[in-house]
């Protein structure tokens, strides 16, 4: 395993992080969906105008926290969580690899 790699999740730690961000009643709901996850062939101009509206939502939400946990467990391809697009998720991702597990909750 690399540096930039992380140990894969178990389940139970992932349904226990999604339980915990339901349980902070998040501001977002399912009927958001295509906010924080467009369409598939979304222009950049649009997606960058709907990422902004999604992250403006996630500015005040009461569950942030336990969304960014649950977002950085799950790793995921598209969409906003937490205030930060999946591509920034890697990129905090690949930064906590390089935290000793001291430091950080081991999965």
């Amino acid at each position: 395993m690399t540096a930039h790699e992380s140990a894969p999740i178990r389940a139970d730690k992932l349904t226990d992080l999604l339980d915990d961000l339901i349980n902070v009643a998040p501001a977002c709901d399912a009927g958001q969906a295509d906010l924080f996850i467009g369409p598939v062939d979304e222009p950049d101009e649009e997606r960058q105008r709907r990422e902004v509206q999604a992250k403006a939502i996630c500015l005040g939400c009461p569950a942030r926290a336990a969304c960014l946990a649950y977002a950085l467990a799950l790793n995921p391809d598209e969409g906003v969580w937490a205030g930060y697009t999946a591509t920034e998720l890697e990129g905090l991702n690949r930064l906590l690899a390089f935290v000793p597990p001291t430091r950080r909750e081991v999965a």
